[in-house]
């Protein structure tokens, strides 16, 4: 309470009580006039709590605040200031509410609040125009009742939304999304969903681009390498053309199997399906006859390669595409280290039960800004090796996509110095046993 209330405040009471003791004193009944003072204090007071608690009842408001004197005077001037903080504050958030309503509304994806259990709180346009959702109608609906899509309904109920969700429309008319939802503040979550339509589009002329151009490759490729290798066996040739043609067979060489790995890539990316594990394939003699041919390959100089087979475990799944991807990492290894490294390829069960190839090295490593691009499509750590070794940067590329085929994944763990293990983990269910099923 300030200094300036509890003067204002004494004024009042001066103002009561001085006439009230000058009047007894002159009449002679200062006890009665000083009663008369006390009652006159109280029902001033008393009126004027009267008016306060009006004015608090009719919503306080700031141009019909009472004016009194003393402390009542500074409690109504300290709710006026609250008062009028409160509606800067209140136009503050207004504008707020207002500016976020217009970004969202603006945004060219679709952006949905929800409860936890899914009901819809709010919604922009976009989520209307890509996912049929009203703003004003559907709010407190289930989301799970406006998106139909069984996938996104088993999404939703795992409730693990680590990754985005990818839901393809039933017919061309229909868009493809990219759902993402992403948990917030207590209790709630946010759904965005992309139209990608245009990228798949993109993405899938690009791919068919690449399937047709190596298609027609392949062909005139065959030819020349036909012809080279028919010249490289005159004898009557001079020097010159000789290396001319070894040169020349060594590059078509490089660019067949360019156009291999395009087309193997190709047909790995347009089939999303599970391999089935019909095939039982024995991994361990299949590692031993692709360590044997990498040691014939053109590349390999007194590289130490040992095989390190714990188990005899059998897997199930595609021969050709688990041979693609046991060369691929043990070739891998032989290119990209130097003369002399050793190279320990290991089968083996894993603490879950499941299967794990791996591929170690004690070459030079791999720094950690390269590892999570390793995959990608002609990538290379270092190009003008991999060229000088044959790489075609998709080597890598084609291990992932036959391991998300074989329900398996790939994990790289380098240090730069010390070398680089590639481990590709099967799960359980694709493990057979001494021949007999492992379920």
């Amino acid at each position: 309470m300030s200094l300036n209330a509890w003067l204002s405040e004494l004024n009042r009471i001066l103002l009561v009580f001085v006439p009230c003791i000058l009047i007894g004193l002159v009449t002679g009944h200062l006890p009665f006039f000083f009663i008369l003072g006390l009652i006159i204090y109280g029902l001033w007071t008393a009126r004027q709590l009267v008016t306060l608690k009006q004015w608090l009842d009719g919503d306080a408001l700031v141009d019909d605040a009472p004016e009194y004197l003393g402390i009542a005077d500074q409690h109504v001037s300290s709710i006026v200031d609250l008062q009028k903080e409160h509606q800067a504050n209140k136009t503050k958030l207004e504008n707020l509410i207002t500016h976020y309503k217009e970004m969202i509304s603006a945004l060219p994806d679709a952006v949905v609040i929800m409860a936890s259990s899914g009901e819809i709180k709010s919604a922009n346009q976009a989520a209307h125009d890509l996912l049929q959702i009203d703003p004003s109608r559907d709010i407190n609906t289930r989301i799970t009742q406006l998106l139909r899509s069984p996938a996104f309904t088993d999404y939703f109920s795992a409730q693990n939304f680590d990754q985005p969700l990818e839901i393809r429309g039933s017919s061309d008319h229909e868009p493809e999304l990219s759902v993402r939802i992403i948990p917030f503040g207590e209790g709630k979550l946010v759904l965005i969903a992309q139209d990608m339509s245009q990228s798949a589009r993109i993405y899938e002329m690009r791919r068919s681009f690449i399937s047709n151009a190596s298609h027609e490759l392949r062909t005139p490729l065959t030819v020349i390498l036909g012809y080279l290798e028919s010249l490289s066996m005159h004898q009557s040739l001079p020097d010159e053309c000789n290396t001319a043609i070894k040169s020349a067979e060594v590059q078509a060489k490089r660019m067949k199997q360019l156009v291999e790995d395009l087309l193997t890539l190709s047909r790995l990316e347009s089939t999303t399906s599970v391999v089935k594990d019909s095939e039982i394939i024995p991994v361990a003699s299949l590692i031993v006859d692709v360590v044997e041919e990498a040691k014939l390959s053109t590349w390999f100089t007194s590289h130490e390669i040992s095989t390190q087979l714990e188990t005899d475990a059998m897997l199930k799944g595609d021969l050709q595409e688990i041979h693609s991807v046991i060369s691929n990492l043990i070739n891998n290894a032989v290119k990209h280290t130097e003369a002399g490294s050793t190279i320990n390829v290991i089968w083996k069960l894993s603490d879950d039960e499941g299967l794990q190839f791996i591929v170690e090295d004690n070459g030079q490593g791999i720094a950690p800004v390269h590892i999570e691009r390793l995959t990608e499509r002609f990538y290379r750590v270092d190009a003008g090796r991999s060229r000088e070794k044959g790489g075609t940067g998709l080597g890598l590329s084609i291990v992932k996509h036959i391991l998300g085929r074989h329900e398996a994944t790939l994990e790289i763990e380098s240090k730069l110095g010390l070398g680089s293990a590639f481990i590709c983990s099967f799960p359980a269910h694709r493990a057979v046993k001494n021949g007999n099923n492992s379920q």
